[in-house]
């Protein structure tokens, strides 16, 4: 009930308000002007889950801070348009938030999303701050006005490689998405696999809309692979997870941070238990980073609930405040963006965030954990 409760906050806040905006926002409750912030994101559709448990981590940090007298008296206010997780309408959506006045776009969702408005940021002069994507695409070459915080994708395949290896696991398989997110997750798969002279027990690819996945579910089983890495979404790779268990599949399982999200192990049930995820944010619960900690107590103190996904979002509404911090008093776009390509070795609680001219990766934290048979995640 906390989590609903919390998501129906983020809607409120999120409702675009009557009247003209201005460049760098409109005006406040407290007489001051607003910072708007503009997020695409697949509210509905098959990662709809783990967007909500995202919008919701982040508005934690912004109310912690409006609560604190904002952005140089500024009120920080996100407004989130749904794009279905649909690239083909995230253009579309991203241009009636540009054209709100908002400073920033923010943790657009999606390898195939985030690309088809690269060249609307461009063109605009708008920053993208925290894609929620780990496209190789995004890091090089540097895109001018892409801040990462996540570290890549294929950093997170090759330490799932480099885990499984050092458990003496061999003979590992790939099944994942046939469009950008996973050939991007194959190369890093190869990548891995060839540094430690190994060969790819099976590697299959699958189109959207999945369908009926039973042939490749039966080939998974019959090539026995010591562990089968699933690049797709939730709902994706929560159906492959289930039908391989059922037919029998003793592999072990890994699949990628995108399906890090309380809803992905609900919706796993048991067949989720032992799946191991790569994360690129720390685990919410994890009591020896300050980052974490941190997040639970603001969650805990606004009565909303914390979950992994949120950290995400919460971490990168925290590097996207320090960028409008050090853009002073009278923020504009062009100035977030030379802010943000200041910033050197920020410690945001026990991760350091970097970027500069030709730097734009952010983060390059990689962890793995396991989801537990109370589908909870373990580190």
């Amino acid at each position: 009930m906390k989590m609903i409760a919390g998501w129906m906050l983020c809607l409120m806040l999120a409702a675009p308000t009557a009247g003209a905006v201005a460049a760098t926002g409109d005006k406040g409750k407290a007489g001051g002007e607003k910072v708007l912030i503009g997020q695409v994101a697949g509210l509905t559709g098959a990662v709809a889950g783990s967007v909500k448990e995202q919008v919701s981590g982040a508005q934690v940090y912004f109310k912690a801070v409006n609560d604190k007298g904002g952005i140089a008296g500024r009120q920080i206010e996100l407004r989130v348009e749904d794009d279905g997780f649909d690239p083909k309408r995230t253009p579309d959506a991203a241009r009636k938030l540009i054209a709100q006045g908002v400073t920033a776009l923010f943790m657009v969702r999606g390898t195939g999303n985030t690309e088809s408005i690269l060249p609307l940021l461009d063109k605009e002069g708008v920053p993208l701050v925290a894609p929620a994507t780990g496209a190789a695409s995004l890091h090089q070459p540097v895109r001018r006005w892409v801040f990462n915080v996540r570290a890549p994708y294929q950093m997170e395949v090759a330490a799932a490689v480099r885990h499984l290896t050092t458990l003496h696991v061999n003979r590992l398989a790939m099944f994942h998405v046939d469009d950008a997110f996973g050939s991007d997750a194959l190369e890093g798969f190869n990548k891995g696999l060839a540094q430690y002279g190994q060969k790819a027990a099976l590697v299959q690819s699958y189109k959207r809309p999945a369908g009926d996945i039973s042939k490749a579910v039966k080939a998974f089983v019959q090539a026995a692979p010591g562990a089968v890495i699933v690049v797709g979404s939730a709902s994706e790779t929560a159906n492959f997870i289930r039908q391989f268990r059922a037919a029998g599949g003793a592999a072990q399982l890994i699949t990628l941070s995108n399906n890090a999200a309380q809803s992905f192990y609900d919706d796993l049930g048991k067949a989720g238990s032992g799946v191991i995820i790569t994360q690129v944010v720390p685990d919410s619960g994890r009591v020896n980073m300050n980052l974490a900690q941190e997040y639970r107590k603001l969650a805990k103190e606004q009565g909303q609930a914390h979950s992994d996904a949120g950290m995400e979002g919460f971490m990168a509404a925290k590097v996207l405040v320090e960028g409008l911090r050090r853009a002073g008093n009278d923020v504009s776009r062009d100035k977030l963006r030379s802010a943000l390509e200041s910033i050197r070795d920020f410690d945001i609680g026990g991760i350091a965030i970097s970027y500069g001219p030709n730097d734009h990766t952010g983060s390059q934290f990689v962890e793995t954990s396991i989801i537990s048979s109370t589908g909870r995640l373990l580190r």
